[in-house]
């Protein structure tokens, strides 16, 4: 069976295009018919997803490169401004401040694209449920007309009384149908810090915390200086 392939390329989406719900939709009307379970087509859709994931932040970290590569250096100089030479410097402690604030902002935008992404895979799976579910609920209906009908010929050949009709087939739940996607993990929906976990820059956001702040030092505020 074809893996999936309807994760979209652009990463800000939150809505399926008409030709990713129709794909969705003939999957699972197909899916329905044969009987076979939506869980196959959940996993498939995760999987996509945890790649597009995967490479949605690998192509940030490549691009901003240079920016986290001037946060780490600053870092540095912030620890031996501090910490073995014993200086102030103010100036070059707000610059850094900056820099970690810009870098928060962006890793919260590409963490917002890939939430996105992932609702638009919930939703995609939703449109494929609802279709599996109407499929199936037609062939459980066909499947009953038809063993009623055999039913009917057999008593009718033994000249014996026909048997009662069935109650009729409740509509089932589309919700019910047993696809789960998992959720993003935590460096989804967690704290905006990455890149920010080597030694060095933890010690300087310790000592931008000490010197304006653990509110401040947290959003990483900071005015550039000169030193």
């Amino acid at each position: 069976m074809s893996e999936v392939k309807s994760v979209p390329t652009d990463y800000g989406r939150s809505r399926l295009t008409a030709r990713t719900r129709r794909r969705a939709a003939r999957r699972g009307k197909r899916d329905g018919r044969a009987g076979i379970g939506p869980e196959h087509y959940a996993r498939q859709l995760e999987r996509g997803l945890r790649m597009a994931l995967e490479d949605l932040r690998s192509r940030f970290v490549t691009r901003n490169a240079a920016h986290i590569d001037r946060v780490h250096a600053e870092s540095a100089r912030i620890v031996t401004e501090y910490d073995h030479r014993r200086e102030d410097v103010p100036a070059a402690l707000a610059r850094f401040g900056g820099w970690v604030s810009q870098w928060r902002t962006e890793v919260t935008a590409c963490q917002q694209r890939g939430l996105a992404l992932a609702a638009c895979t919930d939703q995609e799976l939703a449109h494929y449920e609802a279709a599996y579910t109407r499929a199936r609920h037609r062939a459980e209906a066909r499947a009953r007309r038809r063993a009623r009908r055999e039913a009917e010929r057999r008593a009718d050949a033994r000249g014996e009384p026909r048997p009662e009709p069935p109650e009729p087939l409740q509509p089932s739940d589309p919700h019910a149908a047993g696809g789960v996607i998992s959720a993003p993990d935590e460096i989804w929906t967690g704290a905006p810090d990455w890149m920010l976990d080597e030694a060095l820059v933890r010690r300087a956001l310790h000592i931008l915390e000490q010197r304006i702040g653990p509110a401040a030092a947290a959003a990483g505020r900071g005015e550039r200086g000169t030193r």
